[in-house]
């Protein structure tokens, strides 16, 4: 391998490595190779394509451990200025990359950042008091586009329950556009402790395309909701490890099959989003949005009816019978954001 030579050009080049494709056994491409297609979930590192999202990272104060690009030429997209001292360069055949890459036709950059250090570094700039939580949602493309949205709207935090794609999938990533940066994201949370990760009294907003109706009057509804809620006391207890020296709530009703079936059956009350008015006294809202084949899973009904929260409907016309995830998402989530606002706006008077 040998070193960068000096070629005048209008942008800045890094220090780099260049590896050539005739070096089918150099240890430095195999090493490289391994790294950068070693894509499990316990990994730390997370490949990001292209310059767009590459430049998002590093606007982000985010510096990458390696950089990969195939032609010199590809740098005056890329703001290398900002690599960082430890970052490892190297210009790379593009028939490599192309082996390496997720992409059918790769951009020919490509960079390796460390996701704790995304995770530590996320930092809401405009947030609202909006909290997200994602349940059964499995397709990247869904995932990063209702990520987008929420990044967009102010989101304080996301939460991604167990069922959820991997958010560090490529295509989630991709479709996020820059929202692992901006929003922090918890994954893989169990429903019996994610209360611990909501405000203490929030108004709870279900976007559900379900569209059953369930006929049960409003005193058979609380008188139903009521004997579940005393079955459910024996399953609420304390987790030994505390968090943040407080105990961890830890709900196992949440685990229990037949019961969360129970609280599905129980309609939720229901309105047109265009009616939404936040409850008396709230000025904090979670938003919960199920996946487009699976919906809200029966764990997500028990925890609206025990946060005595409401489904929004969006009316739909011309014999559409639903709107893709993310259509619906944002409609949801710009809607609380008004609610909100004007919430905050009214309370400075």
């Amino acid at each position: 391998s040998s070193t960068n030579k000096v070629v005048v050009h209008d942008f800045h080049i890094p220090r780099y490595t260049k590896l050539n494709a005739w070096d089918k056994n150099s240890q430095e491409i195999k090493k490289l190779g391994k790294l950068l297609t070693f894509r499990r979930e316990d990994s730390d590192l997370v490949v990001l394509e292209g310059a767009r999202v590459i430049n998002d990272a590093l606007a982000a104060g985010l510096k990458p451990k390696k950089f990969i690009f195939s032609r010199v030429s590809l740098l005056k997209n890329v703001d290398t200025t900002d690599l960082g001292e430890e970052c490892e360069c190297f210009h790379i055949p593009y028939d490599n990359i192309k082996m390496w890459s997720d992409l059918k036709t790769p951009t020919g950059i490509m960079a390796a950042f460390s996701k704790d250090e995304i995770k530590e570094s996320v930092q809401c700039m405009d947030p609202i008091p909006l909290t997200l939580i994602c349940d059964n949602v499995r397709t990247p493309d869904n995932l990063g586009g209702v990520l987008r949205v929420a990044a967009a709207a102010g989101v304080t935090k996301v939460i991604l329950t167990k069922g959820c794609v991997n958010v560090w999938n490529s295509k989630v990533v991709r479709g996020a556009a820059g929202a692992h940066f901006q929003i922090p994201i918890l994954e893989r949370v169990g429903w019996e402790v994610l209360e611990n990760q909501i405000p203490a009294f929030p108004h709870v907003v279900l976007a559900d395309s379900d569209q059953t109706q369930h006929d049960m009057d409003e005193s058979e509804r609380n008188k139903k909701l009521e004997e579940l809620e005393n079955t459910s006391q024996e399953f609420e207890t304390f987790s030994p490890e505390g968090l943040d020296e407080e105990d961890l709530k830890l709900d196992l009703g949440y685990l229990d099959a037949a019961l969360v079936e129970q609280y599905r059956a129980i309609p939720v009350s229901t309105l047109p989003y265009s009616q939404f008015t936040l409850n008396p006294g709230c000025t904090e809202a979670v938003v919960v949005v199920g996946g487009e084949t699976e919906g809200l899973s029966n764990a997500a009904y028990r925890f609206c009816h025990k946060l005595n929260g409401c489904r929004l409907n969006i009316p739909l016309r011309n014999n559409v019978n639903s709107l893709n995830l993310v259509s619906a998402a944002s409609i949801i989530i710009f809607k609380l954001q008004q609610s909100l606002l004007s919430n905050e706006s009214k309370s400075y008077k």
